[in-house]
């Protein structure tokens, strides 16, 4: 099987984000708002960089908590190297040995990916990296599971979309992917999403429920 990674908020940690000013909780919500925007030019047919998504959002937190402006530069330059949480690093290493490929894609594009995917520590272990670039709009838009397939050579029923956000397991899952959700916050599934075909708190727990031979 191959498994397809999301990347910010699944692999590396968004919390670092707000780092400049200590505020761990700043990440995730910046994350999420980067997404929406992104998601209205996907709807309406407009595509720029992803960073200018984050960069938009991060600014409008920054006012909204009335932090200091001066460090939205600093903020950036850590959203584009952002750590991995504790258990990426092992869990890619079960899921490989168990035979599974794996690969990556991602809304920040094919090159920002690498180099935070590099920054991490964790780009070896993918075969592919991918990137929205090349069909020019956003996950969950059609069009980017599509276009992964396409590049992986894939069925869709022979890959596995991995996410810790439901919006990705949804658009995956309609894409005909299969998709598991790692649920961090144990929060319940949308009632008017598609749910995973698999659930777990962490990547590691979802790597020892994938770790066996691949199917």
């Amino acid at each position: 099987m191959i498994i397809l990674f999301d990347l910010n908020g699944t692999l590396p940690n968004p919390a670092a984000i707000g780092e400049p000013w200590q505020v761990p909780d700043l990440g995730a919500g910046v994350l999420a708002a980067a997404v929406h925007t992104a998601a209205v030019d996907a709807l309406t047919d407009r595509f720029r960089p992803f960073a200018e998504h984050i960069r938009g959002a991060l600014e409008a937190a920054i006012r909204r908590r009335r932090l200091d402006l001066e460090k939205l530069d600093q903020a950036m330059e850590r959203a584009a190297a952002l750590p991995p949480y504790a258990d990426a690093d092992a869990a890619l290493t079960t899921l490989a040995s168990a035979g599974h490929r794996l690969a990556v894609l991602t809304n920040s594009g094919a090159d920002s990916g690498r180099r935070t995917l590099a920054a991490a520590g964790l780009d070896a272990h993918f075969e592919a990296i991918l990137g929205v670039d090349p069909v020019r709009s956003y996950k969950p838009h059609p069009s980017t599971y599509r276009y992964a397939l396409e590049a992986l050579g894939a069925a869709a029923s022979d890959v596995m979309l991995v996410a810790a956000h439901q919006w990705d397991v949804t658009g995956a899952k309609r894409a005909g992917l299969r998709t598991a959700w790692i649920d961090r916050d144990s929060e319940p599934f949308s009632a008017v999403g598609e749910p995973p075909d698999a659930q777990a708190p962490s990547l590691a727990d979802l790597a020892r429920h994938l770790g066996g031979p691949p199917g």
